[in-house]
């Protein structure tokens, strides 16, 4: 995608045009998937998906009280598609410091892959950053998760090349 398509998905809220509710035969078609800012009642939900996705790098220290705390100053940032029943099927979960950001989460529920909702997120994350006047987003993606790979690098990130990421558990 050129810098200037980028720029123009980025302005407006992303709407994916397509079912994100798995359907019968005979079902009428779903609502588009529209992302959502997190809220502290949907936390429980998304600890969830991340537990039960080991490429989303949960760690269990990033509970309920921590995470609804982190939405007290980045809801804008935390993204959610929620089923018309209100089911969170997929998570993504940011903040920002100054001029930086982060992305540390991005996770879909595996009945609802492949249907651009983690793109919807992304998108609409990269947005709520440019708002904030964010200047430079970082994320880690694990060796050999080719998905992330492919989402990250269509909504315009790029290696850093010469860098390693390293962490330590507090």
């Amino acid at each position: 995608m050129s810098a200037a398509a980028l720029a123009l998905a980025i302005d407006e809220p992303h709407v994916l045009a397509g079912p994100y509710e798995p359907q019968a035969p005979a079902a009428a078609p779903a609502a588009p998937a529209v992302s959502a800012p997190m809220t502290a009642a949907d936390v429980p939900q998304v600890i969830e998906l991340l537990r039960a996705a080991p490429q989303a790098a949960y760690c269990e220290w990033e509970d309920e009280r921590l995470l609804s705390g982190h939405l007290a100053h980045s809801s804008d940032l935390c993204r959610v598609i929620r089923t018309p029943s209100g089911r969170v099927v997929a998570a993504l979960l940011a903040g920002s410091f100054g001029v930086r950001g982060s992305i540390s989460h991005a996770v879909v529920d595996p009945g609802h892959r492949r249907l651009g909702l983690a793109r919807v997120m992304a998108v609409d994350t990269l947005a709520a950053f440019r708002r904030r006047g964010v200047n430079r987003i970082f994320l880690a993606v694990l060796d050999g998760n080719e998905a992330a790979t492919a989402l990250w690098t269509g909504v315009g990130f790029r290696p850093a090349l010469g860098e390693r990421t390293f962490e330590c558990d507090l």
